[in-house]
Formats: C-alpha cells, sequence, structure tokens
C-alpha cells in the first residue's frame, strides 16, 4: 500500500512539473511572439521613415529645381547696301536675352474642389535688340493654368506679347526658332501689359487666345490712350494643317504710339517723328499731331507641315487707323509673308540637320499717294514716304547641336516712295539689300 501511494505521489509530481514547464514554455513562446511583432512594427516604422525622409529629399530637391534660368543670343557679322538695314553693321551682338521661369504652385484646390491646376511665372530681360543695347523689360507675368480644372480656361496677367498672328511667336522667347536671321517686315508684335485669356480642347484641335491691355508701347506707361483689345481662334483640324484668324481692335492712340508693332513700325501720327516733310497727294505737308481716333485689324495665316522636313507659311493682314486730324492723314497699311523652310533630310538623314528657307514678304499702303514710315530704320532717310517696303531673302542653316545653329541670308529689298518726292530722296531708297552670318545660341 505504502508503495502504491508513493508511485500516486510521484505520478502527481510529475504531472505538476509537465504542466508548469508547458506553462513556461508557452509563457516564453507569447513573450517571443511578442518581441518579433514589435521588431517587425519597429522595422515597419523604420521602413517608413527612411521613404519619408527619401520622399522629402526629393521634393526638397524638385522645390530647388522649380526655379529654371535661361538665355538666347545671336552674334555675327552683318552688312549691306548703302541704304540697308544693316549697312556698316560689322560684327556684333545682335540679340541676347535671359528669362527666368518659375513653378510656384500645383493642384490648387479648395476641399475637393480644384481652382488651378499649375501657377507659373516668366520673366524675360530684353538686354540687346538688333544690335542696340535695350535694357528693357520683355514679358513678365504670372500664368494661372486649369482654372476649374478646365483645358478652355487659362489666364496670364502680366506683361505678355500680343497674340496677333503667327509672327509674335518668333520674337523675345521664339528667337531661337526663327529660321532666318531677318524677321518678316510686316508681322505683327511687341509686348504690352493687361491680362491675356487662353485656352482650347483637350485634344488640341481647337483653341483661342484673347487679350485687353493697356495698348501703348513704353513699358507700364498710360497716357490716357484707349485700351487694346485682341482675339485669336485657331483650329489644327490634321496634324499637317494649322489655320487662325486674328482681329485687333482699339481707342484712342496718342503720342506713345500703339502697342501693336508691324515688323519695325507702329501707330504713330502720320511724320510725328521724322524731321522730312511728309508727301500726301504729291503735295508736302505738314506733319499731324492729332492722335488716332481708332484702330482695327484683322488678318489670317495657314501653316502647313505635310513632313518633318517641309514647313510652310503664308499669312497677311490689314491695320487701318483713323486720323482725329484731316482725312489724309487717315491710314491703311496691309502686310503678307509666304514662306517655306525645307530640311536637309528631305535628301540624305546625314543632312537633317541643314535647312533651306526661302522668303517673300511685304509691308504697304497701296496708295500712290499716301505713305507711312514703314521702318523706323528709315526715319530720318524716307520719312512717312514708303509706299511700299518688300524684302525676297533665302537662308542655309545647320544645327550644331541641340542649343546652337549657324546661318548664313541674304535678303534683296525694294522701297516705292509716294508721287511727288524729290529725285534725291528717291535714290536713297534703292540699294537697300542686307545680309549677314551668325551662330545663334539658345538654352
Amino acid at each position: 500500500m505504502l508503495r502504491q501511494t508513493s508511485a500516486l505521489l510521484l505520478a502527481l509530481l510529475a504531472s505538476s512539473a509537465r504542466a508548469d514547464d508547458s506553462e513556461r514554455i508557452a509563457a516564453l513562446e507569447r513573450r517571443v511572439a511578442e518581441l518579433e511583432t514589435r521588431a517587425l512594427d519597429a522595422e515597419a516604422r523604420a521602413r517608413d521613415a527612411e521613404a519619408h525622409t527619401t520622399r522629402s529629399e526629393e521634393l526638397s530637391r524638385a522645390g530647388e529645381s522649380r526655379v529654371t534660368l535661361g538665355a538666347s543670343a545671336r552674334f555675327g557679322w552683318y552688312d549691306g547696301g548703302e541704304f540697308g538695314t544693316a549697312d556698316d553693321f560689322g560684327a556684333r551682338v545682335a540679340d541676347a536675352r535671359f528669362f527666368l521661369d518659375a513653378e510656384l504652385a500645383e493642384d490648387v484646390r479648395i476641399g475637393n474642389h480644384p481652382l488651378v491646376r499649375n501657377i507659373g511665372f516668366s520673366f524675360e530681360w530684353n538686354l540687346v535688340r538688333r544690335g542696340d543695347l535695350f535694357n528693357d523689360v520683355g514679358e513678365l507675368y504670372v500664368d494661372l493654368q486649369g482654372i476649374a480644372g478646365s483645358s478652355w480656361l487659362n489666364l496670364r496677367p502680366g506683361r505678355f506679347q500680343i497674340p496677333v498672328g503667327e509672327a509674335y511667336k518668333r520674337y523675345s522667347r521664339g528667337t531661337t526658332s526663327n529660321p532666318f536671321i531677318t524677321q518678316p517686315l510686316g508681322g505683327p508684335w511687341w509686348w504690352d501689359e493687361g491680362v491675356m485669356l487662353y485656352g482650347g480642347s483637350e485634344d488640341g484641335r481647337f483653341g483661342y487666345v484673347a487679350s485687353v491691355a493697356n495698348g501703348e508701347t513704353p513699358l507700364s506707361f498710360d497716357a490716357g490712350d484707349g485700351a487694346q483689345g485682341t482675339l485669336k481662334l485657331w483650329t489644327q483640324p490634321r496634324e499637317w494643317l494649322y489655320l487662325s484668324a486674328s482681329g485687333l481692335t482699339q481707342g484712342e492712340i496718342g503720342s506713345g504710339g500703339g502697342a501693336l508693332w508691324l515688323g519695325e513700325t507702329w501707330a504713330t501720327p502720320v511724320g510725328v517723328m521724322s524731321s522730312l516733310p511728309s508727301w500726301i497727294d504729291g503735295v508736302p505737308e505738314p506733319p499731324s499731331f492729332a492722335a488716332f481716333d481708332s484702330a482695327w485689324l484683322a488678318g489670317a495665316d495657314v501653316v502647313l507641315t505635310p513632313n518633318e522636313n517641309v514647313r510652310g507659311w503664308i499669312g497677311g493682314g490689314h491695320y487701318a487707323l483713323d486720323s482725329r486730324d484731316a482725312h489724309r492723314y487717315d491710314r491703311a497699311l496691309h502686310y503678307w509673308i509666304a514662306e517655306l523652310v525645307l530640311r536637309g533630310g528631305l535628301i540624305a538623314p546625314e543632312l537633317a540637320p541643314a535647312w533651306l528657307g526661302l522668303r517673300a514678304d511685304e509691308i504697304g499702303t497701296d496708295d500712290d499717294g499716301r505713305g507711312y514710315l514703314l521702318a523706323i530704320d528709315y526715319v530720318d532717310r524716307l520719312g512717312y514716304n514708303m509706299r511700299r517696303f518688300r524684302a525676297y531673302s533665302a537662308v542655309l542653316g545647320w544645327r550644331l547641336g541641340n542649343a546652337t545653329s549657324l546661318r548664313a541670308e541674304y535678303s534683296f529689298r525694294d522701297i516705292d516712295l509716294v508721287r511727288g518726292v524729290p529725285a534725291g530722296l528717291r535714290d536713297d531708297a534703292h540699294d537697300a539689300d542686307v545680309f549677314g552670318v551668325e551662330i545663334g545660341v539658345g538654352f
């Protein structure tokens, strides 16, 4: 009996020890699992922290790169006939400008409602133009894109290029895109301060550009002249076909001159800037110091790009100025441009960087009795007696990488004067050809 009791007691003790061991093992396993969980959580937090730091660094770097600096310049040798605009220019810096662009904000919202997709800022320092130190402000605006999430509604308050026709795209920031050294004689352009509204369909088939500006040539100058309004409608129904129609209207244009330039002339009262008499209907007349009561322009452009090696451009328009003075001081100017650019890739792939450009263009009054100052270069040579200014230009170019190009151009130029001017003045209208060789850079 004693032996049986002892055996039972030993069995109970062994069972209790095994139970205690099982509990300790289970507790240890729970502790290990808890530690593993904590370790995994710590590792996850470390990964999150590392990812957050990396993202912050990326955002910081993006913030540092939100401001972009750029520049363009043209250097060359220029010459021409005795009465050409480049006579004895020689070697010079023809153009130099600097640009600053900044991305200020993206995806601006109120709650879930989009306000503006993107806010940017642009500034142009117009240092040298046509070989002269200009040191002026070109473009200077804030760009609000995608207002209310729409591709049709974008706003640009500030100083911008007047959006009329297609020629203005080759001035300012577009200087490096010009295949020629010279610009068209009558292409509409210049800068003005105001508000621009633009937009288009998401598929890029239709669009518009409209603006209201103060309507005066000088920067931030307001002599009480009438506001200038513009509207351009464009469409690209095919990849190779682009069409646009432009209109402009303005009220009074006073001593500051109108904001719209046609080539190198702009709206100024007949005779006011020149020391020469103005022959009107064969008779010398005194200058008019009266303002223009109003002005309007209508124009259209067609751009054809059947392939990457061929580009054609035909454009033209009519600009009418109504003088407050006698009817004989009214003026109506027309301009037209016909241009063809052929790339070397038409002949061989090795010649893809090369191009040949041919252009004929004109600005004039189409009135044998009434002329105008068709280019500021002739203000004291021919005055307001120019009836027609026409050019036939040819250029050969080669692109030296993405940012540099070399080109040579010759431009045959012909100037017709109104009837009645002296023979000596008429002689000054001859020998007006220009030519040049230049290298251009842009980045």
